[in-house]
C-alpha cells in the first residue's frame, strides 16, 4: 500500500497549522508584573556601569587604538610619548 502524500489531508493541514501556530505566538497575553521603583534605578546604574567601563576600556587600550588610525606601532607611539 503506497501513500501519495501529495493528496493526503494531512498536506492540507499542514500550513494551516503553521498559520495557527504563529497567530498562537504573536497574540499578546497580559504580563501581570509589578516594576518597583528600585528597578528603574538599577537600570540607570547598569547604563552608568557601561558608560565607565567603556571609558576605562578606551584609557588602557588608548595606544592600541591610536595604533590602529595612525599606523604606527603601539611600541613606536609609546616610546614618543615618555
Amino acid at each position: 500500500m503506497e501513500s501519495n502524500w501529495k493528496s493526503s489531508p494531512h498536506r492540507r493541514q499542514a500550513p494551516r497549522a503553521l498559520i495557527v501556530a504563529v497567530v498562537l505566538i504573536l497574540l499578546p497575553a497580559p504580563a501581570l508584573a509589578y516594576i518597583d521603583p528600585g528597578t528603574g534605578s538599577f537600570v540607570i546604574q547598569g547604563i552608568i556601569a557601561a558608560v565607565v567601563g567603556a571609558g576605562l576600556a578606551v584609557k588602557v587600550f588608548w595606544h592600541r587604538i591610536k595604533s590602529v588610525f595612525t599606523g604606527k606601532s603601539a611600541a613606536e607611539d609609546d616610546d614618543t610619548d615618555e
